[in-house]
This record gives C-alpha cells, sequence and structure tokens, in this order.
C-alpha cells in the first residue's frame, strides 16, 4: 500500500530523505537480494540441495565466530546464508520427490490408473465454451485440480504412493471439494516440454507446483468417486465453501454475463470468464484491474480503515481489524504473490500503528519479498508476480517523488487565496486527473518490456483505459461486498447494492470492448532479450532510487537504451540460407518458411487442437526468431486442420496476402466462412494459384504441381496445394492431405529426386501406405515418385508410423514425426542441407553440396 494513501495518513511511516538512502538502512533488503541471488543460482545453474545446505551451514559457523570481531563480515556470512537457504529451498521445491512419488508410475504415454488421494485444491471448473466454427469438435464443460497421491492401484492391489498429480476431468465435479478424499480413474502420463522453440515449458510450469504427473479423466460415473468428505477440515476447503455461497449470492443478484465479471473480480475465480473474454483484458493492458491484486486489498483496506474511523473505532484497534480482514481475503482470493505482498505490507503498517513503532517502507518491502519468497520459491519467476513488486516499487519511491506538487510561492499562494472555493475545487479535480493519468503512463512505460516479454503485447491504450476502469472497479468493488454482507438478509438489501455494481461493471466492459476496437491500442511484438531487459531495469532501479543530476542521467540512459532496443529489432536479418521449420502442432500442419531476403512465408497455419495451438505453438515461435510480419500464408486446402489459425494469426501478425486453392472459397463450411471474413475484416488480398504457377522469393522458387483449375473430383484432400520449393539446387515438396485421385494425378508426372518430403495427409496410411505383399513390401507410390532423403509427418501423438518407415525407408529415406521430433527445422546452403529435430536434439546432413 502507498505510504501516503489517505487511510494511513497518520501511520508512523518514518521518512528517509533518497530513495537510496532508506533502502540503505534497511536490513532486510541485503537480505533479500542475497535470497534473490540463491533463487537465480538455483534457477538456472542447478545449485543442488546439498551444497547450498553445506555452505549455509559454513556461513552459520563462520557468522558465529566473527559476529563480535567484525560485525560487517559477520552480516556477509549471513548474507551468504540467505543465499544458499533460498536455494536450497527453491530445489527442495522443485526436486524433493520421494522414491514412490506419483511419477514412479507414469510413462511418455498414457497409462491406465486408478489412484486414490485427497484434493489439494478446489478444482477448477469451467464453463463450455462458446461455439467456435473453427473447432472440429466442439468442446464440453470441464474440470480440473491437484491431487495430493496416497495409493496407486498394482497388480498385486493398493501400494502406497505421494506427490501431486494434476487433475484434467471431462464435465464438472461440482460435488468434490478441497480436502476430499477420493478415488479416480484415468490415464497417467508425465508431464510434456515442449515440442517448439518458443512454446512453454508446461513440464517445467507443474514443476513449479510439485506437479509431476498428469492424470486424464473421461466422463464416466465412476471415473471420481468421494472416499471421505474432508472439506471441513481444510481451511481451504472453508474458504472453497465461502467462495461457493458468494457466487451464489452475486449470480441471484446480478444479470448473467456481469456475475461472472463480479466473481472474478470479487473472489479471485479465474473460471468466472471464459478465456477470449480475458484475452480483452490482457490485450488492453488492464488485467490488474480485473486479476486479484494488491490494488484490490489497498482499495478494500482504505475502505474499511475509512468505515472504522467514521464509526469512532480506535486507530489500534482498526488496525487490527483491517490487518485480519486483508489476510483473510487474500487467502479467500487464492493467495496469490501480489495478494500477499499487499497483506504483508498492510500488515507491518498496521503493526507499527499498534505498537507506536515508526516503519520503513523500505524494509516492509523486503519482508514482503522474503514472505513471498517462503511461501513459494516459484512465484518470484511468474509474472503477475515480477509486475506487482515492479508497480509498486516505482509507485511508492519514484512517482510519488516525481508527481508531488512543488511548494507555492507567496505570489502564488496569494493568488490560490483569492480564487473561488467552485474554482479550488475544480483546480484540485483537475491536478488530481492530472496526477492519476500521469502515474498511468509512468507504470504503463516501466511494465510495458516485461509485459512484451510474457505476453508479447504493448498496450498503449492501457494509459486512457487505467484511471476510469480503476474507479470503476473500486465502486464495484465497494458496492459488490456491501452485497455480499447484507445478501443474508434478502434480496431486497442487496438490490441497491447490486445495481451500482451492474452499473460500474457494465461500463468497464463497454470501456474496455471500446478500447480493444480502437486501431493501433494494442500491439503484438517478439519479446525483447534478456540482456536488454536486465539492463533496462537496472537503469530503472538508478533512476528511482536517485534524485537530481544522477536521476537525469539515468533518464537519458534509458532513452539510449531503449532507442537501442529498437534498433537492434528493426535491423533487417540478412542469412544467407533457407530455413524450412515443420512446427509439431498435433494433427495439423504449419510450415515457417524463412527466405534468404527476409521474407516469412507459411504453408498451412491449422490443427484439429483448434485456434488455440496458434496462441500456444506457432505465434511463439514466430516471436521467438524475432517475426513480426507474414509476407504470405499458403492454405493447402478447406480442412479445419490446415487453416482453423488463420484469425487468430491475423489478430497478432501483419499478413501481406493468403493464396488459396480455386476450391477453396468454394467449400460451404462455417470455418471457412470464418476465415474469408476475418481476411476482409483485416483487409488482407487473397490470391488463387492453380498448377504450373511459378513465383520466386529472392533465390528461393516456387512451383505449384497441384491442384489444376479444375478438378479433381473427390474430397479437399484431392484437390491439396503441392508446393515445390527450390533453394540453391535442393528441393523441399510440401504436399498437404494430398491422396486419392488428386495423388494419382501428381504423380503421373516426373520429378527429380526431392531432398525433404512433408508425409501427405499427416501420415496416414491412406496416402503413404506401401504396395506389395505383406511379407515383402515395397515403396508407396509417393515414395516411389519422390524418392526423398528426409520425409517428416506432422501427425498426432500415438498414430501409428511402421508403415512410413516400410514404404520410405525402402526408398532409403529417414522418417521423423513431429510428437516424436519436436520440431523439426531445415536449413537449405549453397553446402548442402541439414535438419534438426528441437526434441531429441538430432542433427543430420540430408543433402551435400552439388
Amino acid at each position: 500500500m502507498p505510504a501516503n494513501s489517505p487511510a494511513f495518513d497518520d501511520a508512523p511511516i518514518k521518512p528517509a530523505g533518497a530513495a537510496w538512502k532508506e533502502f540503505a538502512r534497511a536490513p532486510l533488503v541485503p537480505v533479500a537480494l542475497a535470497a534473490s541471488v540463491g533463487l537465480l543460482a538455483d534457477r538456472y545453474i542447478g545449485a543442488t540441495l546439498e551444497p547450498a545446505l553445506l555452505t549455509a551451514a559454513t556461513a552459520l559457523v563462520g557468522w558465529y565466530f566473527t559476529r563480535r570481531t567484525t560485525p560487517q563480515t559477520a552480516f556477509g556470512w549471513l548474507l551468504v546464508c540467505a543465499g544458499a537457504l533460498a536455494a536450497a529451498h527453491h530445489d527442495s521445491h522443485r526436486h524433493s520427490a520421494a522414491a514412490d512419488d506419483i511419477a514412479a508410475f507414469a510413462k511418455d504415454t498414457p497409462v491406465a490408473v486408478r489412484v486414490r488421494g485427497r484434493l489439494a485444491e478446489e478444482p477448477d471448473r469451467f464453463r463450455p465454451p462458446r461455439h467456435d466454427p473453427l473447432l472440429t469438435v466442439q468442446r464440453d464443460a470441464s474440470s480440473s485440480g491437484v491431487l495430493d497421491v496416497t495409493a496407486v492401484e498394482g497388480n498385486a492391489g493398493w501400494r502406497p504412493a505421494s506427490g501431486k498429480v494434476r487433475l484434467a476431468v471431462e464435465g464438472r465435479i461440482d460435488d468434490l471439494h478441497c480436502g476430499d478424499a477420493v478415488e479416480v480413474s484415468g490415464r497417467l502420463t508425465l508431464p510434456d516440454g515442449p515440442h517448439n522453440p518458443g512454446e512453454r515449458d508446461y513440464r517445467a510450469f507443474l514443476l513449479d507446483r510439485q506437479i509431476t504427473a498428469d492424470l486424464r479423466v473421461k466422463r464416466s460415473a465412476d471415473a471420481m468417486v468421494r472416499l471421505e468428505e474432508g472439506w471441513h477440515s481444510s481451511l481451504f476447503g472453508w474458504l472453497a465453501v465461502v467462495r461457493g455461497w458468494g457466487t451464489r449470492a452475486l449470480s441471484r443478484s446480478l444479470q448473467k454475463d456481469e456475475s461472472g465479471l463480479a466473481t472474478a473480480l470479487l473472489l479471485g475465480d479465474s473460471t468466472a470468464l471464459d478465456r477470449d473474454e480475458w484475452a480483452i483484458y490482457v490485450r488492453t493492458g488492464v488485467i490488474h484491474v480485473l486479476a486479484i491484486s494488491g490494488q484490490h486489498l489497498v482499495i478494500l483496506g482504505w475502505f474499511a480503515w475509512l468505515v472504522f474511523r467514521l464509526c469512532g473505532v480506535r486507530r489500534r484497534h482498526a488496525a487490527w481489524a483491517v490487518a485480519g480482514l486483508l489476510l483473510g481475503y487474500a487467502l479467500l482470493t487464492g493467495a496469490r504473490p501480489s495478494a500477499i505482498r499487499a497483506a504483508v505490507m498492510v500488515c507491518v503498517v498496521c503493526g507499527g500503528i499498534i505498537l507506536r513503532r515508526p516503519v520503513i517502507m523500505a524494509n516492509v518491502f523486503a519482508l514482503a519479498w522474503l514472505v513471498v519468497l517462503v511461501v513459494n520459491p516459484t512465484d518470484p519467476f511468474t509474472a503477475g508476480c515480477q509486475l506487482s513488486f515492479l508497480s509498486v516499487f516505482v509507485l511508492l519511491w519514484g512517482a510519488v517523488r516525481w508527481l508531488k506538487p512543488r511548494e507555492l510561492t507567496p505570489v502564488e499562494q496569494l493568488i490560490e487565496e483569492t480564487r473561488s472555493v467552485p474554482e479550488k475545487m475544480l483546480r484540485a479535480v483537475l491536478r488530481a486527473l492530472g496526477q492519476t493519468f500521469a502515474v498511468s503512463v509512468i507504470l504503463t512505460a516501466v511494465n510495458a518490456p516485461l509485459v512484451l516479454a510474457w505476453q508479447n503485447v504493448a498496450s498503449p491504450i492501457g494509459v486512457l483505459l487505467g484511471p476510469p476502469l480503476i474507479l470503476l472497479m473500486a465502486i464495484a468493488l465497494v458496492t459488490g461486498f456491501l452485497l455480499l454482507i447484507v445478501s443474508p438478509a434478502g434480496v431486497w438489501a442487496a438490490e441497491p447494492f447490486a445495481r451500482v455494481t451492474e452499473w460500474c461493471l457494465v461500463a468497464c466492459e463497454w470501456l474496455v470492448h471500446l478500447g480493444d476496437r480502437v486501431p493501433g491500442g494494442h500491439l503484438y511484438a517478439p519479446a525483447p532479450p534478456m540482456w536488454w531487459l536486465v539492463g533496462f531495469y537496472m537503469l530503472v532501479a538508478g533512476l528511482v532510487l536517485f534524485d537530481g543530476k544522477r536521476a537525469r542521467q539515468f533518464l537519458l540512459a534509458i532513452f539510449v537504451w531503449v532507442f537501442v532496443g529498437l534498433a537492434l529489432g528493426l535491423t533487417p536479418r540478412s542469412p544467407d540460407e533457407l530455413r524450412v521449420t515443420f512446427l509439431a502442432v498435433g494433427h495439423g500442419c504449419c510450415v515457417v518458411i524463412e527466405t534468404p531476403d527476409g521474407r516469412v512465408l507459411l504453408y498451412d497455419t491449422g490443427t484439429t487442437a483448434g485456434p488455440d495451438a496458434m496462441r500456444r505453438v506457432v505465434a511463439p515461435y514466430l516471436w521467438s526468431r524475432g517475426i513480426s510480419r507474414i509476407d504470405e500464408v499458403f492454405l493447402s486446402h478447406a480442412d479445419l486442420d490446415h487453416f482453423n489459425g488463420l484469425p487468430e494469426l491475423l489478430r497478432r501478425f501483419h499478413v501481406g496476402q493468403v493464396t488459396m486453392t480455386p476450391t477453396f472459397p468454394d467449400k460451404n463450411s462455417p470455418g471457412v466462412e470464418a476465415v474469408l471474413a476475418a481476411l476482409e475484416k483485416h483487409d488482407v488480398p487473397r490470391r488463387t494459384v492453380v498448377a504450373g504457377e511459378r513465383f520466386t522469393a529472392g533465390s528461393v522458387s516456387f512451383e505449384v504441381l497441384h491442384p489444376p483449375a479444375v478438378g479433381p473430383e473427390g474430397t479437399e484432400n484431392a484437390r491439396s496445394l503441392v508446393l515445390l520449393v527450390r533453394h540453391e539446387g535442393h528441393t523441399i515438396l510440401l504436399t498437404g492431405d494430398l491422396e486419392g485421385e488428386g495423388q494419382a494425378l501428381v504423380t503421373a508426372k516426373p520429378i527429380a529426386p526431392v531432398d525433404v518430403l512433408l508425409a501427405p495427409h499427416h501420415g496416414a496410411k491412406t496416402a503413404n501406405a506401401p504396395r506389395g505383399p505383406a511379407d515383402k513390401p515395397e515403396p508407396g507410390t509417393v515414395a516411389l515418385w519422390s524418392r526423398p532423403k528426409l520425409v517428416v509427418s506432422s501427425q498426432r501423438a500415438g498414430s501409428a508410423t511402421t508403415h512410413l518407415h516400410t514404404s520410405y525407408g525402402a526408398v532409403g529415406a529417414t522418417v521423423w514425426d513431429t510428437p516424436t521430433a519436436g520440431a523439426v527445422t531445415v536449413r537449405s546452403h549453397a553446402t548442402g542441407v541439414t535438419a534438426e529435430a528441437f526434441r531429441t536434439h538430432e542433427m543430420r546432413v540430408v543433402t551435400r553440396g552439388k
């Protein structure tokens, strides 16, 4: 909470002049820094548990023998101890699995199991997503949770087990709560790591939560059975009951759309809104207004303090009440790092009021960081935690000082006294508005690089949206809690608060949707490199901590640093090779072609997993390559798993044009209609190509082998766009879902052997089957026709590959499937063609220079 908040204007906060002086005399600050170094050491270097504990013990001995003779050396030993303990805590948190951990029973492929345990958290219950014409199969309601495993059923019966497993359940599990003992039947797997560059490491994400396995549960009456009701013996079980009661109260009093928003705002239920609604708040840069954060606790603490003081409650008693209220609220809403940070800081300020002792805010800030670290040592590596501490640091020690009104001269004071009361009030309001928007500008500018690093979006519109949204959400937060307090008396008692809450939320939604439609209001871009981020925030820290001439020097250095970063980002890439990457998107296809002259082209962008794969896989890969523009997208044919990611691609990248087959726009499909509408909305030109056409991109040439202007008969697969890519005498053949009559037409025209082939139709037997008798199989039609050296099959995990190895192996080709290899990157250069698999790290020379 800001030190100059009106709620604590009489709190014993000790001033300290320049910010660096306050931090220099706060004893917990170096401890927090040392602990941070320990965290980083274990996270990125691997300071394992035993050496870390040995270092901590050695440091304690050093402290003991130097504490009286050389206090400074003794304090240094304590800092070493703090860093070592932090490293040990982080290592123990992530790597303390027992021998009977559930991961020992899991494999990379799903295994049917039955396990018992207790629900460690209240399950998340997701509503059915909106109908999406770009999905091959519409999704239903689902649930997820975390199970503390106690036993696993084996051939010899039940045996003890330990550890945590993540539950993914088809359907809602409304009757189970945190603390309940359950028996679960499902398919157990080890969490998967990333399959593509830039993709989130799901395995590491779960490991940060001490989860070592995945358990997927099909919809079934006996898939999850409660063995014992245990929520009443769990604090978080009781809190879940309170949240459930609050959710029902809000649903009764508010309209359906606003009740979900109110539930997210008041109770921290992230499932109350669907993905698209959350995404709007992220794009407009105001997610902090909705997601439970320190801001919510500040508003509630301020309001509670004001009410207590107006009711005549003594300051010390009010401090106790405010501290208890905010601690309870932080736990109720999930104990997120930002909420813990705010609760700790408010409680310390309240403690200063109770004990009548001065408070050094730098010490309070460092203590909050240490508490967050102790609760969960992996939280400091999350976006919410980093943004929360960064914002408070800049606000308390920077913005408050920078925006402090200067003292009036005697003449100005005389003029001020002559103004009328209405004029004074108007000037005060304008001054407050100016400072509010100034704070919004400062925080947006400081947070922008970090937000860009985590979410690849910059939201200048957030500067304008932030202040009015904070005001509306503050009113809705206060009236919403008053609604919950009086709701037991009946709907009539809650009605006035419900209407005010609803009006505020409606206004918020209107503003956010309006901001989302503003051209240039948000921009997607690649993340800045880590070295640039570190340098930027070191300069920001200098600007905040120093004043006068040094502060101006740091400000100038920041401008120079930003210019350097922009200049490096705008520098065109000038490789001398063709780079073709077959992304691992499951049952679908996306091939990224980067030409030597800097152009970027995509062949297909879709998967049966739906448009979400664009957000999770394709866009992160492109950003990891520093790509913000796509010159052309080729759509092989009008099957959803080859084009349903295009609308999300258009939202994130500028696309020069889209190329399609003659029959693509003619297919009567809601998905095709959605894509054509998206192309029109984003004003993207489209063209049609047919067999025989050729075009170039610098030293790379493209030849369309299929389809003809008319036909052939059959499904869209038979009319797939077949593209032959040539560079430096090397060839890569992209086939889409080519099969049937279309495959017969293409293979009837001989071509020279190709270097790399995209297996037709995701490696399916119908398009790649070997010929000949079962005991003496021969190469398939496509294998004999193209005679590739490397075959890449873009397919879902678990799909058969034996027939691929048989068919293409007969002509000497190597087969890589994307579930096993991950993304496959092929490089063509004058000296030859090489290929590298992302998951297996295998590299091979496909063709030597010609």
